[in-house]
């Protein structure tokens, strides 16, 4: 994924509002509470946790809780096999906005799309305006940067 953390500019409103360390758990997957040993670190047992283990776990799964609950029913059925939250997230990121090479060819799309915007002869001015608006909102959607002068120029000419 290009910018994980771009991708979760709008969802991570609400989890900034409820909790902001839900985040943790879509950037950067579940907390796996270790032990440093001089074999290198390995896996704590249950009985070890310490207080930070169970918060960061707490998050995990208040994480996964609040991404399970929004899903609908069929798409959540279609995705069961997902167990933890950042890959329920990137498996919904690539289910509904396509993988690298798809995203890139979205965002040449809606470039192409930007350059060859006309009026079509009978258009209100009113259609030309919202279709624009529609146009400017996707391209902003996408990452896509126009500065201001282009964007008005496009609509003007």
């Amino acid at each position: 994924m290009a910018n994980q953390s771009s991708e979760l500019s709008n969802e991570a409103n609400y989890l900034k509002i409820t909790d902001y360390n839900l985040i943790r758990p879509f950037e950067q997957g579940p907390h796996v509470p270790t032990s440093s040993t001089p074999d290198g670190d390995v896996p704590k047992q249950v009985t070890d946790y310490d207080e930070n283990d169970r918060r960061l776990l707490n998050e995990d799964n208040k994480a996964f809780g609040v991404l399970s609950v929004c899903l609908l029913r069929e798409i959540a059925l279609t995705l069961r096999d997902y167990t933890t939250t950042k890959t329920l997230w990137d498996a919904l990121v690539n289910k509904f906005e396509g993988n690298l090479e798809m995203r890139n060819r979205r965002k040449g799309m809606l470039k192409g799309e930007f350059n060859m915007f006309n009026y079509v002869q009978g258009e209100t001015i009113a259609s030309v305006i919202s279709k624009f608006e529609t146009l400017i909102t996707k391209i902003n959607s996408a990452g896509i940067e126009y500065d201001q002068i282009e964007i008005n120029d496009k609509l003007l000419n």
